[in-house]
């Protein structure tokens, strides 16, 4: 018998309505003592060097180690593997405070953790000894190369192959806009091992492995040259017959397609704690110049149309901070924070393009002058929309799991 429409509503108000615990989200002094550990370094050791960073396009390997020091490759991890065991609520944290001002940098962390993460959850005891533990010590760099020249957002269409020849793998293909692909010294890279069953089924038969730099046939091609997060630029891969020891599988064999989605999941967690990074930085710009800049005789942020424009540079900030944290709060919990994660991956990022687009209006002319910070800013925020999956392919995903939700 069919439901009546008050039951259907009430079926469908048990699937989507929120249960407060949801939306708990905790903050302690361990959170605090972290935040200002790593502002305090940002602010004396990075910033006096962050317009160079971008303007010559690079950042000192040096500046990367004593970033490290401060324990940033760590946080998440046991200590058994020489982590700190905290959470990613904490990861979150110290990367806001790293974009905040220099989104370059907190780059470089970002898409390690896609090298250690998978490491991490799938790899086997031998290589988190031989490689985990030291990019946990911050030893060594990672790069995480899927994307290829013709598969983007579409990462069951790689066309890189790897064939077992009896000890080793033999890997070939070609990455692109691979990020630290220019100074990584580990990188997981996704290759076809089977054809894919059918077009429905376009996913199986890819698999994930890890290639060390200097490989015979591994070779770095090229720098892309992107308009923002200049210092941490994406690079061209170029696999030739690359001979890698069987032991050398992360994961299962055709399970490429599953560590590469499911780490994304969480990576964009990160990515969203680089746009509210930016959303601060764009935030505090816009109030300083607005306090000392003087028209009319009178200092801007006295104007209204000024009071506006901060306004809704705070209600974005505030938005996207929270709904980063809930995010990360969510996976901490254990609970299911895929949906939340491409919220916050969608709404920080966007959030960081507006507020450093308010930022340059508040500035004027000054917006756009290089001498100023807030044209980077701006810059920055285009790149972290499109990577760990551009935004449209997050709102994707979030209809995806809602129509989960209703069938469930």
């Amino acid at each position: 018998m069919a439901l009546k429409r008050s039951e259907r509503l009430s079926a469908l108000t048990s699937t989507i309505l929120p249960r407060s615990a949801d939306y708990e989200v905790k903050l302690t002094p361990d959170h605090e003592s972290l935040r200002n550990t790593i502002r305090d370094f940002a602010e004396k050791q990075i910033r006096p060097m962050a317009a160079e960073i971008d303007r010559k396009n690079h950042i000192p390997r040096e500046l990367l180690n004593q970033i490290a020091k401060l324990g940033l490759t760590a946080i998440t991890y046991k200590e058994e593997y020489g982590g700190l065991g905290a959470d990613l609520l904490s990861m979150v944290i110290a990367l806001e405070e790293l974009a905040r001002v220099s989104a370059a940098c907190s780059t470089v962390f970002v898409a390690s953790h896609l090298v250690s993460e998978p490491l991490n959850e799938w790899g086997t005891e031998e290589q988190k000894k031989r490689y985990l533990i030291p990019m946990v010590a911050g030893e060594k760099i990672g790069a995480h190369a899927m994307t290829e020249p013709g598969a983007g957002s579409d990462v069951a269409g790689i066309k890189s192959t790897a064939k077992l020849h009896g000890t080793h793998w033999e890997i070939s293909g070609r990455k692109t806009f691979i990020t630290n692909g220019e100074i990584a010294d580990l990188y997981l890279v996704f290759a076809r091992t089977s054809p894919s069953p059918s077009r429905q089924e376009r996913h199986k038969g890819l698999s994930a492995f890890l290639v060390e730099r200097g490989t015979q046939g591994f070779q770095v091609a090229s720098k892309i040259e992107t308009i923002g997060l200049r210092g941490s630029q994406p690079s061209e891969l170029v696999l030739d017959h690359v001979k890698v020891p069987k032991d050398n599988l992360l994961g299962k064999e055709g399970d490429g397609f599953y560590v590469g989605v499911k780490t994304y999941d969480r990576g964009r967690i990160d990515v969203a704690a680089q746009g509210v990074g930016i959303c601060q930085a764009a935030y505090e710009a816009a109030i300083s110049y607005a306090q000392t800049r003087t028209s009319f005789e009178k200092p801007l942020i006295e104007f209204q149309q000024v009071q506006y424009k901060l306004a809704e540079m705070a209600m974005g900030l505030h938005t996207a901070r929270l709904l980063t944290y809930w995010a990360a709060s969510l996976k901490d919990q254990g609970k299911d924070f895929v949906k939340a994660s491409s919220i916050a991956k969608v709404t920080s990022t966007e959030a960081a393009e507006k507020l450093s687009l308010l930022a340059m209006m508040i500035h004027g002319g000054y917006g756009v002058a290089t001498e100023y910070p807030v044209e980077r800013f701006l810059r920055d925020s285009q790149i972290i929309k499109t990577y760990e999956g551009t935004n449209d392919i997050q709102r994707l995903t979030i209809a995806k799991q809602l129509l989960r939700e209703l069938k469930a």
